[in-house]
């Protein structure tokens, strides 16, 4: 018994089925959470030692260099990467797809307690995390103030704004960016320690000696006992002015000295690394990072309300603010979404209602919308997906192919109605006849899709929720044709005749193009070589454009941001680097489109430098400014050449979740033996780069240099004065690196003691010289007598990948370029530059990827050939099917040169699609062929029969697609830019082969298929043959 008769005989279960799907489906959307990306961990492991005062040499050879040695060792890491900074090291392991991440983490922690042994002592042990997509920032805030001091606003972070945020519902971690700690600054005078004879480790000595709270035992007395403590911690910061410096060199000190005859004490903040302002006005960064598998929006809503309460209690001229809300641009292409979906579905409906004529049969087919649809919801919230850019670019495409099953069947239906049939038992018949077409043509679709679950890269991982969620909905409209279509038909579907002027022309029209398809086809018959010879050379001759077609990995979307990048000469300072980015803010306080700015000079912590700034533009939203987000850009590069002695680099086009590793369109590494080789390359490179005009603001941060000065002992004269190293080095990190000895409580909170020369005693190289150091026999002596002091650079950070170094290279591209074009034009320029032993190592081109996802359709299309030759029964049918492919990739081309987009992962995917329906036409009507054949008639009886009934419901089909495909095609919303190319691809690939199929099909299967083998028996004997018996 068929899905169709059960549904109509019991049409209370066909309907409880159809409110099953959407109730549950409703029912799921709400409880699915909304992020732009799907959550997929990334095989990517991250590393990060602090090693405070080193230089990037020195973080190579005693940090890098010993713990790479212990990492190379695991199985499935397929990069290894590392970056040397001042006072930090980052590696970064990247492993194979197929490693699970979680069992990778635990032996990356087991081997860096190995590694441990191997570095020095001081350096602790490093903070490991794993890479996801999800874990990127959700907001990026702001505390503006324009009354508080640097020391009240990390104090108003630290105790207030921090602790509260956190509480959100959904909040992983709130993290400040340029955050510094409160303390208790100890800023020692040059001049007075060497009037009073001390050297700065006197005064580190003296505070662990008279600040001290330690347990001391206990009283015991017959049944009590009490404690003992020794209350020996200041509790006040003013109280440290009075502390007694008790010792000199290690020998008591009789004359009475306090610590505030030597240095000046206040409550204050760490060293100053970074300045950061709003606008102008002086703001403190952060970010908000959200639990992993929350609802995004619903988070960023929590946020934002907090914020509200946050501010209420703020000091006057005090404001938190958002900087950047990341989930803005993803509950626009949400809505942007689903305005195109329901267009989408009244277009549909419309079509059906042109070529149907009747309000109940054009009901009838919209109701196929929701029920496949909304109860897609069901499965892949079951399934662990969200609702993101890729689960929802799947529903919007499945718009126009969800009604096609119903349309196919209903149209059967009416035909029966049309000869007088009642409704029953043309429900009955026409379901039947057209159950093996519906199965066939969903199994061919959701074939295609399949391969995808093989695409390699994290490319496959973010499209497996795409082919997931588009395969459901296939198949769930599937099922609503074989079972609540029929039942619906068989209950209310009327027949409606067509007495209105445009009714009476259209039908007259679909008859005349009927009778006229009919004559076309009589004569293509008689000429059917001549024709497929034809097709072949016009498909040959439709191919020449397919050069001229630009590629690149993915479209550059408007987010209404842009990021920057400031680089000062070599050396120079956070006031120097802070003045120049000020004149920039002057620049664009004027420009178009702007509707705020938040800039920062120097770095997060140990690893900034003074020379390097960044900053995050803020545009209005799109409709509400004239110029593109490239375009202001554009305008802004063109003032930033005017300021003198610093870089400014602008980061506007981003397209990808899963393209470079620092989100530039073009990103490459130099290798080769020789750095100073390699800089030189990239100068060589960097001029050619530029002077093409596709690409602009290149860079490299692995060649800027950082001014140093060494130390070197001279150990000749250090014995002979009784100078040991390790006093130089603790002296020199006392006085210019600063320590922090102990700690205080104010309140409830802790607070670091940080001993250092005050800053005007640290500036020259002179100041260096004459520090105080002690020798063994109690004297005193500048550092200069026991040491060379030489000023020299070194590099500013050092990349190494793959164990040894590299030199990375990023660009942005200039207007009107694609990622393809720049990519194949640095390649040219490596041939003719780079000597031997010497090359480029890029991430993966657009071309290595498309050619993946070519490779993925070539894998579809024998899964479908499998797929059809078993439902067909023959070896031949497939291929007659399958000759609307080409002319479907033929239409889907012209159709991206005409609406000037690209080559992209989008588009193909959208090529892949077109795959998918253009053969549902050809199945139409190879299937209804052979089951006229099976009854008898010869090949072109079936033939002239077969083509001009399914004429009409393959018109339908082919309009309803390009009426759903037209809304996403003409987007201009948020998103847009990845919807557009998979929508032209449907119009022009449909399009198009829907014309030919008509044609190109019945010819070929009239010379390939012109025998067919006979209907497989339906029955077995009853009895054996005699001779058995």
């Amino acid at each position: 018994m068929s899905l169709s008769k059960i549904s109509i005989e019991r049409p209370v279960f066909a309907w409880i089925l159809m409110f099953g799907l959407i109730f549950f489906g409703l029912l799921s959307f709400t409880k699915m959470g909304i992020n732009e990306n799907p959550d997929v961990d990334f095989p990517t492991i991250r590393v990060q030692y602090s090693y405070e005062g080193a230089t990037p040499a020195v973080i190579e050879k005693d940090v890098i260099e010993p713990v790479e040695s212990v990492l190379v060792s695991m199985e499935g890491i397929r990069n290894l990467s590392s970056t040397a900074n001042r006072g930090s090291a980052n590696i970064q392991l990247e492993f194979e797809l197929d490693r699970n991440i979680d069992f990778a983490l635990q032996e990356v922690q087991t081997l860096l307690g190995r590694a441990q042994r191997l570095i020095p002592e001081t350096i602790e042990p490093p903070t490991v995390t794993k890479s996801n997509a999800a874990d990127d920032p959700l907001m990026y805030l702001n505390i503006k103030t324009e009354t508080l001091s640097d020391r009240e606003l990390m104090v108003l972070f630290r105790d207030q704004v921090r602790d509260r945020l956190s509480t959100v519902e959904g909040v992983a971690e709130i993290r400040a960016f340029g955050y510094h700690e409160p303390m208790l600054r100890v800023d020692l005078i040059a001049k007075k320690l060497q009037e009073y004879q001390l050297t700065a480790n006197d005064i580190v000595s003296s505070i662990l000696r008279e600040h001290k709270e330690l347990p001391a035992g206990r009283l015991e007395f017959k049944d009590t006992e009490e404690t003992i403590r020794i209350m020996g911690e200041i509790t006040k910061p003013e109280k440290f002015k009075d502390l007694i410096i008790s010792r000199r060199g290690g020998s008591p000190n009789f004359i009475p000295i306090r610590l505030k005859d030597v240095a000046h004490i206040y409550e204050g903040i760490e060293n100053l690394k970074r300045i950061s302002r709003l606008n102008g006005i002086k703001a403190l960064g952060m970010a908000v990072q959200k639990q992993r598998g929350v609802n995004a929006a619903s988070t960023a809503d929590l946020v934002i309300k907090r914020i509200e309460e946050v501010n209420k209690d703020l000091p006057k001229g005090t404001e938190l603010g958002v900087n950047f809300d990341r989930t803005q641009f993803i509950r626009e292409s949400v809505d942007e979404l689903t305005f195109t979906l329901i267009l989408s579905a009244l277009l549909t409906s419309l079509v059906c209602w042109l070529f149907l004529g009747s309000w109940s049969a054009t009901f009838n087919i919209l109701l196929a919308i929701p029920t496949a649809i909304i109860g897609t919801f069901i499965f892949i919230r079951w399934l662990g997906f969200t609702l993101n850019t890729f689960s929802l670019l799947g529903l919007a495409l499945a718009i126009g192919v969800v009604v096609d099953d119903a349309i196919i069947m209903l149209e059967n239906i009416v035909r029966y109605m049309q000869l007088k049939w009642d409704r029953v038992n043309a429900s009955f018949k026409g379901s039947r006849e057209i159950t093996f077409a519906v199965i066939a043509t969903t199994a061919a679709l959701v074939s295609i899709f399949v391969p995808i679950s093989f695409l390699p890269g994290l490319e496959g991982k973010f499209f497996f929720e795409f082919a997931v969620t588009i395969s459901i909905a296939v198949m769930l409209s599937s099922l609503e044709a074989l079972t609540l279509a029929p039942m619906r038909c068989s209950q209310f579907l009327k027949l409606e005749e067509r007495t209105s002027r445009f009714g009476k022309a259209f039908e007259a029209f679909i008859l005349y193009l009927t009778t006229s398809y009919q004559r076309i086809l009589t004569w293509s018959l008689g000429h059917s070589k001549m024709i497929l010879s034809l097709s072949v050379f016009a498909f040959g001759l439709a191919l020449i454009p397919l050069k001229y077609l630009s590629t690149e990995f993915a479209p550059s979307q408007d987010r209404s941001v842009l990021f920057l990048i400031f680089i000062a000469p070599d050396g120079k300072s956070l006031e120097y680097t802070t003045n120049k980015v000020k004149e920039f803010e002057e620049l664009i306080k004027t420009q178009e489109g702007v509707e705020r700015q938040f800039l920062a000079v120097g770095g997060f912590g140990q690893g900034g430098q003074g020379n390097r700034g960044n900053g995050v533009v803020i545009l209005k939203n799109p409709n509400e400014r004239k110029l593109s987000q490239f375009e202001v850009a554009d305008q802004m590069r063109e003032k930033a050449k005017s300021l003198k002695g610093i870089q400014v680099f602008i980061r506007d086009r981003f397209g990808s979740p899963f393209g470079g590793r620092r989100g530039s369109p073009l990103e490459f590494t130099i290798n080769g033996p020789d750095p100073e080789k390699q800089k030189e390359l990239f100068f060589t490179m960097k001029s050619k780069m530029e002077e093409s005009g596709l690409m602009v603001g290149v860079r490299s941060d692995d060649t800027l240099t950082l001014p140093e000065v060494h130390i070197i002992p001279n150990r000749e004269k250090a014995l002979k004065r009784g100078v040991e190293v390790s006093e130089i080095a603790d002296i020199v990190n006392t006085t210019f690196g600063g320590v922090a000895p102990a700690q205080y409580t104010d309140g409830s909170r802790r607070f670091d003691i940080f001993v250092q020369l005050q800053k005007e005693d640290r500036e020259q190289k002179k100041d260096l010289e004459n520090i105080l150091v002690r020798n063994n026999r109690g004297e005193l002596l500048p550092l200069s007598e026991v040491v060379d002091v030489v000023s020299t650079e070194g590099p500013q950070q050092i990349f190494r990948e793959d164990r040894v170094r590299g030199l990375r290279v990023d660009s942005n591209l200039a207007k009107g370029a694609v990622q393809g074009d720049a990519i194949r034009k640095v390649k040219t320029m490596a041939k003719e530059l780079l000597p031997e032993g010497y090359y480029l190592k890029f991430e993966e081109t657009p071309d290595d990827k498309l050619l993946d996802i070519i490779i993925i359709m070539l894998l579809g299309l024998v899964i479908a050939y499998m797929v059809l030759a078993t439902q067909f029964n023959s070896f031949i049918d497939p291929w007659i099917v399958f000759l609307a492919i080409p002319f479907g990739l033929i239409g889907s081309i012209f159709s991206l040169i005409i609406g000037n987009q690209s080559l992209n992962i989008y588009s193909v995917i959208g090529m892949l699609l077109t795959m998918g329906i253009v053969k549902k036409n050809s199945i139409l009507l190879v299937e209804f062929i052979n089951q006229l054949r099976d009854q008898g008639k010869s090949i072109k009886e079936s033939i002239l029969e077969a083509c001009p009934i399914r004429l009409r419901p393959i018109l339908m089909t082919t309009t309803a697609t390009l009426a759903a495909a037209i809304p996403p095609a003409l987007a201009l919303g948020p998103g847009s830019e990845t919807r557009v190319p998979m929508a032209l691809t449907v119009l022009g690939g449909v399009s198009l082969s829907g014309i030919v199929t008509l044609l190109i099909v019945p010819c070929a299967y009239y010379v390939i298929n012109p025998t067919r083998r006979p209907k497989p028996i339906e029955s077995p004997l009853s009895t054996p043959p005699e001779s058995v018996v």
